[in-house]
């Protein structure tokens, strides 16, 4: 029980909580934002024939920050991502579409 008193008393405990808090309220906009992605890459398929590379370059790199908003939440680290660290950086893909 006296562990519990020590949590509910500690500023880190609430600090924590605040940015587990303002994440998930990024993790749901980026959710409008990957569908609207999705919706803007059916229609370069659609007019094109092929995605634009560089919308598949940043929602790749918005997948790994999404995995870092979820690792965060989640308690499996204490690093908080983006903007307390850098954009997830990519390597550049090859023009024949490997990576």
């Amino acid at each position: 029980m006296s562990e519990f008193k020590s949590n509910v008393t500690s500023d880190a405990f609430w600090l924590r909580t605040l940015y587990m808090v303002a994440f998930f309220l990024v993790y749901r906009v980026i959710d409008l934002l990957v569908l609207l992605l999705t919706v803007v890459q059916w229609f370069f398929r659609l007019f094109t024939g092929q995605p634009q590379a560089e919308l598949a370059v940043f929602a790749t790199a918005l997948g790994v920050y999404v995995q870092q908003i979820v690792h965060y939440l989640a308690g499996r680290t204490e690093e908080k991502p983006y903007p307390f660290q850098d954009w997830p950086a990519l390597p550049p893909t090859n023009p024949d579409g490997g990576e």
